[in-house]
Parts: C-alpha cells; sequence; structure tokens
C-alpha cells in the first residue's frame, strides 16, 4: 500500500528481476479454464472489485454499451449485468471461456462473446467504456493498447481497470495515469489479505 503514494518503494520489488509484458498463448488460458483455475472468480468474495467498477460505470452511463477485453467465463459481465446494459461485447483469447460465457449468459438480449486478441481487437462499435479487468497487464504496453481502443469510445467514453495491486501493476497506475485523465479510482481490500486498484479514465485529449 506504501508504493501507492511513495513509487520508489514498489520499484525496489521489481528493479533487477527483467520482467516484461506476459505474451501467454491461447492454448495455455484454454488450459487454465478448463481446469478449473478460474472458477473461484464466481465467488462473491472474489467480485467486489468487478461490482465497484461495474457501479462507477453505470453511475456515469445508465445502461451503458459495454466491450470488455479479457472477459473470461463472464465474471465481470455478471456484475454488470445488474446495471442493464444495452449492449455488451465481451472478448477473451480462450476459446474455453468464451464458449462457456455464451452458455451462461449468451442469450441475454445486446450480449455477444467472441474470440480475439485483447492486444489488438478491432471492430468499429462505438461503446459508452471498454474494461480491463484483472487483464491488462498481459496485454503489453498499457499505454499503447488504451490508444487502440480510444477509437472504441463515444465521446466522453470511459476505461474502466481493475487489478491486484502489487509492484509490478502500479508501473502499469502510474503509466496510465501519466498519458489519461483520472475519473475515478478505489482500493477495494481482501478479506483475506492484499486488495484490488479500481479506476476509471479517459484519454486526456478525450
Amino acid at each position: 500500500m506504501a508504493a501507492l503514494d511513495r513509487p520508489w518503494i514498489g520499484e525496489l520489488f521489481v528493479r533487477g528481476r527483467g520482467e516484461t509484458a506476459y505474451d501467454r498463448p491461447a492454448d495455455h488460458w484454454d488450459n487454465e479454464f478448463a481446469s478449473g483455475a478460474f472458477d473461484r472468480l464466481s465467488r462473491s468474495d472474489q467480485r467486489h472489485h468487478l461490482r465497484l467498477l461495474a457501479g462507477m460505470i453505470a453511475e456515469t452511463f445508465p445502461n451503458p454499451k459495454i466491450m470488455e477485453i479479457g472477459c473470461g467465463d463472464g465474471a465481470f459481465h455478471r456484475a454488470i449485468a445488474s446495471h442493464g446494459p444495452e449492449r455488451y461485447l465481451g472478448v477473451d483469447l480462450s476459446s474455453v471461456a468464451v464458449e462457456r460465457a455464451r452458455e451462461r449468459y449468451g442469450k441475454r438480449a445486446g450480449t455477444e462473446f467472441v474470440v480475439g486478441n485483447g492486444s489488438n481487437h478491432q471492430t468499429d462499435e462505438l461503446f459508452d467504456a471498454v474494461v480491463f479487468p484483472e487483464c491488462i497487464e498481459f496485454l503489453g504496453d498499457p499505454v499503447e493498447v488504451l490508444r487502440h481502443y480510444a477509437k472504441n469510445l463515444k465521446p466522453g467514453g470511459l476505461f474502466g481497470i481493475t487489478q491486484w495491486l502489487a509492484a509490478k501493476p502500479l508501473r502499469i497506475w502510474r503509466a496510465v495515469k501519466d498519458t489519461h485523465e483520472v475519473v475515478d479510482e478505489a482500493v477495494v481490500n481482501a478479506a483475506w489479505g492484499g486488495a484490488w486498484q479500481v479506476w476509471t479514465c479517459r484519454p486526456k485529449n478525450g
């Protein structure tokens, strides 16, 4: 937590590790979902931060149009569904996850799940918000990723991001804050220890 106010503390933990953005193939994520590694994300105590992000978006955009990158098998969709999204598009690299999400939530009006690369997925649709729950650190340079999706935001639209509060994600947080206007941000504590960062932002020229 101290690294939020004193970034040099976080840097001490990652300096010299040579860490780079992950580039895991689709079959890695397929295996993770097939093995049940992410089943815990359906538990109530694993979704407080997702509910908060959904509320942040819906407070600005009632019945929003949402694109979620890294949708998995639908954990965030479950949170945003209570706000009655007019349109929801979920994108994930794992076909196993997407198929599960379709089975659970795909019959809802305006809801669609597709297999795609979250680093550079292409669509001509415009959204009130593009969200990245628990995934932006796996997509490459976060600033470049947000720049890629800026064209999919309506005027005044928001990016929404959640990530586990740790030294490496704090680098992402600072890089995004340097290039984007932070609209809202919070830290959600986990009952078993640790916390998630949750924030919304928009391009500074948006």
